[in-house]
């Protein structure tokens, strides 16, 4: 459901989204798949199954001039990927290697992330020496200028705090980071939802790739899509879950609490305190880098439901008494402390 605060940051941003119609039958219906998952090489094998099923493939990236090139072979996966910049390199590589083979199969692939794009033209624009009172009001690119700016900002104040001792403090700044990445994930989700509207072509089913955080994006599909398009969602990370017969979701405290605030719901003192908190140390003892695994392995599933089941189990005292103990541990070292901190706490 969205609450009025998230319908009102919608008509800030200038994107209204159509209400739906009902359906005429007589009408013929395309798919649309919204296909969310995590960044990591052990959810390829399973989206590809899910891009085979499409014509259209449409990808949460920015915009590069020699991306079908790339696609085609007429430049080194290696090298293009090196002015990509990818925070996840071996899943990047993965995936366009899959992409190449989809791509030379017919399908079509689009690059689709205009909140990057206007980001990446704001880079050279400040680049080029112009300054941040240039920039047009009341557009695109002013909207994600002040998203960008406000985000960093409190993120930048958290990185101040988290090196001190007052450990409320460090809470507060986080939550404060929170509310400003929620915002900065509404404007992206919105601009996002509005040109995929915009690309979609009757008769072809689509496949969009979606970061598991961006649920917003589904609900402002549902409202935007004519009675002509059939809207299916599928949850990659759910399905490595099941596939490895455990349960929970992989949304940690830290992506719980950004979540109310992208949809606008009310949350108490104590809930952010105890979110944060966990996120804190859930930050501190997960893996971050990328691992490999087979198929129906999924080591970065199984370390992420271990590492939420944890934090989940300590309360904020207890969340500020071990980061003292594991800020300056490496993450395995901080997991296996916590570890047998709940152990011992829960005997």
């Amino acid at each position: 459901m969205i609450t009025s605060k998230a319908i009102i940051l919608l008509h800030t941003f200038n994107f209204i989204v159509q209400p739906r119609v009902f359906r005429d039958y007589d009408k013929p219906m395309h798919n649309i798949t919204l296909c969310y998952s995590t960044h990591r090489p052990e959810t390829l094998a399973l989206t590809l199954r899910i891009l085979q099923e499409h014509d259209v493939i449409v990808l949460e990236e920015p915009l590069h001039p020699d991306f079908h090139k790339a696609l085609g072979g007429g430049v080194e996966l290696e090298e293009h990927l090196l002015e990509v910049d990818s925070a996840y390199p071996v899943f990047t590589l993965g995936q366009y290697r899959l992409l190449q083979q989809l791509f030379k199969a017919g399908k079509e692939i689009l690059q689709v992330e205009p909140y990057l794009d206007h980001l990446l033209s704001i880079q050279y624009f400040f680049a080029a020496e112009h300054r941040p009172d240039e920039l047009v009001p009341d557009t695109p690119a002013h909207a994600v200028y002040r998203s960008e700016r406000d985000a960093t900002k409190n993120l930048i104040r958290y990185y101040q705090e988290v090196r001190g001792d007052d450990f409320p403090k460090i809470l507060a700044a986080m939550n404060r980071f929170a509310r400003a990445d929620a915002r900065r994930f509404v404007l992206r989700d919105s601009l996002r939802a509005k040109r995929i509207l915009e690309v979609l072509v009757p008769g072809k089913d689509t496949c969009i790739e979606a970061g598991s955080i961006h649920l917003f994006l589904k609900c402002l599909l549902v409202k935007g899509l004519s009675s002509e398009w059939r809207l299916r969602i599928h949850d990659i990370d759910g399905e490595a879950v099941k596939m490895l017969n455990l349960h929970g979701s992989l949304f940690s405290p830290g992506d719980e609490l950004t979540l109310d605030y992208i949809f606008g719901r009310s949350v108490s003192r104590k809930k952010w305190q105890l979110c944060c908190a966990q996120s804190l140390i859930y930050s501190k003892i997960i893996t971050k880098e990328e691992l490999s695994g087979g198929d129906d392995d999924f080591p970065h599933t199984r370390d992420e439901i271990a590492a939420i089941a944890v934090v989940k189990q300590l309360s904020v005292a207890a969340c500020a008494a071990l980061f003292q103990r594991i800020r300056s541990l490496s993450s395995g070292d901080a997991a296996e402390l916590t570890a047998k901190y709940v152990q011992v706490k829960s005997v």
